[in-house]
């Protein structure tokens, strides 16, 4: 009788570890088949334009991050589409954001000329206004200018956005890490170690055949985390530090208006940077993809209102005020609080601007030596000639 019921439950566990195999196995190859459409849904092929890919990307002698100046396959050109969207909506947004900001808050008298303010005593003086302190505290918010309303909703939009884009950075690199793809031999080290993290929470298949095959859908699973935290990092960590700078700017009014002043600085920067990129990512006809445009676009329009914005504004009329307009406003925080409170809030908000500037230093260089527009250039020259 005892043997009997072994015998039962061996039969049971076995039939729950065959099915447990089968789910694993077909979730796998679901998943596997799925790979492609994640990668073009995401916008997340090799940095070069697709059109620019070699046509045998299977040659030994062709890389996927190689120019080639043969005629481009027609059908890669829906692969473009992801980058191209997501251009084209975050420049809808941010044109968006800029007229509504323009709009609600050119008035203001904190709202300076070097923003196109249009009062006639408008400076950044008057967003330390000693009236207005502290959100949490109903009695010490006092709307001086009316505009108290405006900034709520303009910050909520702008803190929408913002973590919107972060949590679609963070579900695209967890999905491209899980299901991107990526040979096994061009494994890094931080995939390797995911990869056996993944061995010990499934369990491997008891038939040979079946670990042959599950070893195989694993090495083509895991991409490379090198190539993925290279075209992630500098933007997660810009999101990360103005998400922090709105939450705590909207707890102070004046930190509150001068972070939309500042929000729209970088708006207004970041509106031609993404009109350089719909041109770069357009279609390869279309006339916003022509060399004379892209060319305009990036020497004549972006270029020059990044420095104006990140170089000009933004240190020197927002940091400035952070740094050295401040200080009547942070001794009447001190007293509201307690000792130390001003000194904290001065140290946090400045260290973040200082961050902020350092990534613009980043892709300032980036936007200046961009792969793409020296090869859009070198078309042009040899167009020309």
């Amino acid at each position: 009788a005892g043997s009997s019921r072994n015998g039962v439950r061996e039969g049971e566990e076995g039939e729950k570890h065959g099915l447990y195999d089968r789910l694993l196995m077909w979730a796998s190859y679901h998943w596997y088949r799925l790979r492609p459409s994640l990668r073009r849904a995401l916008g997340h092929e090799p940095t070069a334009r697709y059109n620019d890919l070699p046509m045998n990307p299977s040659s030994p002698s062709s890389s996927p991050f190689r120019r080639s100046n043969s005629t481009p396959n027609p059908s890669q050109d829906l692969f473009s589409a992801p980058r191209h969207a997501t251009a084209t909506f975050r420049l809808i947004y941010t044109s968006t954001s800029c007229l509504s900001a323009f709009l609600l808050f050119h008035t203001a008298v904190w709202w300076p000329r070097h923003v196109f303010g249009s009062h006639p005593f408008a400076s950044t003086k008057s967003c330390w206004d000693l009236s207005g302190s502290v959100v949490t505290l109903g009695f010490l918010d006092t709307d001086y200018d009316d505009k108290n309303g405006a900034l709520k909703y303009f910050f909520l939009a702008q803190a929408a956005y913002q973590l919107h884009s972060l949590c679609f950075h963070m579900v695209s690199m967890l999905l491209l890490l899980l299901y991107g793809g990526g040979s096994g031999r061009t494994k890094d080290s931080a995939t390797r170690v995911v990869a056996s993290w993944f061995r010990k929470i499934w369990r491997r298949p008891q038939n040979q055949q079946q670990q042959r095959q599950q070893q195989q859908l694993e090495s083509i699973r895991i991409i490379s985390m090198k190539t993925s935290t290279q075209s992630y990092i500098r933007p997660m960590v810009e999101h990360v530090i103005v998400l922090a700078l709105l939450m705590g700017a909207y707890l102070f009014s004046g930190l509150r208006r001068l972070g939309a002043l500042g929000i729209f600085t970088l708006e207004l920067s970041s509106v031609f940077l993404q009109l350089l990129q719909v041109c770069i990512y357009a279609p390869e006809k279309s006339w916003w993809r022509k060399p004379s445009v892209v060319i305009f676009v990036h020497r004549f329009l972006t270029i020059p209102t990044f420095i104006y914005c990140r170089f000009f504004v933004l240190p020197f009329v927002v940091w400035y005020s952070a740094a050295f307009e401040s200080q009547e406003w942070l001794e009447q925080i001190e007293k509201v609080f307690s000792p130390g409170w001003g000194e904290r809030i001065y140290t946090v908000f400045n260290g973040l601007l200082c961050l902020i500037f350092a990534l613009n230093l980043v892709l300032f260089r980036r936007l200046l030596f961009h792969p793409h527009l020296r090869q859009i250039v070198k078309q042009q020259r040899e167009g020309s000639q």
